[in-house]
């Protein structure tokens, strides 16, 4: 088994996993009378951009692994094989993704996967490098053991019941935040946007909707243009052409490259003032609450521009 570190941060849509509130309502609709957390879904699934960010939502609950494979390695083929006959003799404990890396690219593009096999865990809706290349069954069992052992300490016990068909339950959301998701899953931009403005105006303290706009937003600018068309033209457009950039940093959020995204519109607010620097300060910190505003690295680019600005 060679060990390497796999960069994979920002690598999934993290914000768009239901917020802690909604989970808790979702845990204790789950839990059992002995305090066992049972989760409805298989041990094993086959992954695609369909149910990979409900498989994600999943990490919060259940400790998770995802192994990418091809047909063109055997060796990845038999590393699947193997890491599914161990989720299955564990009954439930972690559940296992397993991704074709050449015909689910954009999953493969966002864990940043450079060889099959290679398997990372998520727990808590935070992405773990396991290993990369093939493993014995020994390896195999140490690390899905450091797996459950991490998951217990980060809180996330819970236990899948097998169901072929299982899904989380909906958590109880209010009116307008499920009409606004449910546009988004028909791909309704202007609708999810009308239903989180009324959502944020029947609850102004409603944070969670107030990201959702932001991010609703940042789609409806990009939409329809092409990132490699947009990123060519900031490529080479001055530090005052503050438009371009702006699109290029809401494409390079899109993308999954937050840190690229902060890195542009950080340099473009030392080269610009009065106004102009008020937009691009106004749209960094907008990126900063889809990024997440813990995420070290949103802190670091909060000292950058207070640095910026004096």
């Amino acid at each position: 088994m060679t060990q390497s570190p796999l960069n994979i941060r920002g690598a999934v849509d993290l914000s768009a996993l239901a917020p802690a509130k909604e989970q808790e309502r979702v845990k204790e609709q789950l839990m059992t009378k002995d305090g066992i957390e049972v989760v409805p879904g298989p041990f094993v699934r086959e992954l695609t951009m369909e149910n990979f960010q409900s498989f994600l939502e999943l990490s919060l609950h259940v400790p998770l692994v995802i192994v990418f494979h091809s047909a063109r390695s055997e060796g990845s083929q038999t590393l699947a094989k193997l890491l599914s006959s161990e989720i299955v003799r564990r009954n439930g404990a972690i559940g296992l993704g397993t991704v074709d890396a050449d015909t689910e690219r954009q999953i493969a593009q966002a864990f940043q996967i450079q060889a099959v096999p290679s398997t990372v865990a998520v727990l808590g809706g935070n992405p773990v490098p396991l290993f990369q290349g093939t493993a014995g069954p020994e390896d195999v069992t140490k690390a899905l053991d450091s797996v459950l052992q991490a998951s217990q300490q980060l809180g996330v016990s819970g236990v899948l019941d097998g169901d072929e068909n299982g899904t989380l339950p909906e958590p109880d959301l209010p009116p307008h935040v499920k009409e606004a998701r449910a546009a988004l899953d028909r791909g309704d931009l202007d609708a999810a946007h009308e239903a989180y403005t009324l959502a944020i105006k029947d609850n102004p303290g409603d944070e969670a909707s107030k990201v959702g706009l932001i991010q609703v937003e940042l789609f409806q600018r990009i939409s329809g243009r092409d990132p490699q068309n947009v990123l060519a033209v900031a490529a080479t457009a001055e530090q005052t052409d503050i438009e371009t950039h702006l699109l290029a940093a809401d494409m390079e959020i899109a993308i999954q490259r937050p840190e690229a995204a902060l890195t542009r519109l950080l340099g473009v607010i030392r080269h610009v003032t009065g106004d102009e620097r008020d937009r691009v300060r106004l749209r960094l910190i907008e990126l900063f609450s889809i990024i997440g505003i813990h995420e070290p690295l949103v802190t670091e680019a909060r000292k950058q521009l207070a640095n910026a600005l004096m």
